[in-house]
């Protein structure tokens, strides 16, 4: 059974303010409410696309404004200077039920 995933479904439907790093028409990307990290930004599509693994995730405009929050999170934040990862979900049980995908940074983390 999939987690409610209270800050996204909370932020697309304005119940939860949260500071916006950059948007379009299609996807959002705000500062994480309860970050992990110094840095962490959270982009969505603003349409429900289960996972990346759904077909919906291929749509390729969809795909290009994701990169392009990333991006411009990345600049705004500083994070092209520092380093930044970037993590999304993939549909496994117990994980959120939407696409999200994480920029975490600064820095780069070692690889385990």
């Amino acid at each position: 059974m999939a987690r409610y995933d209270w800050y996204c479904e909370d932020v697309l439907s304005g119940k939860l303010e949260v500071e916006v790093v950059w948007q379009d028409e299609r996807v959002l990307a705000f500062h994480h409410p309860r970050p992990k990290a110094d840095v962490h930004v959270v982009v969505i599509p603003k349409a429900h696309v289960s996972s990346i693994l759904s077909s919906e995730a291929l749509d390729g405009d969809l795909l290009i404004s994701m990169v392009t929050a990333v991006q411009n999170a990345a600049r705004t934040l500083g994070l092209d200077e520092a380093g930044f990862f970037v993590r999304t979900n993939a549909a496994a049980p117990g994980v959120t039920p939407h696409m999200h995908w994480h920029v975490v940074g600064p820095g780069i983390p070692e690889m385990v």
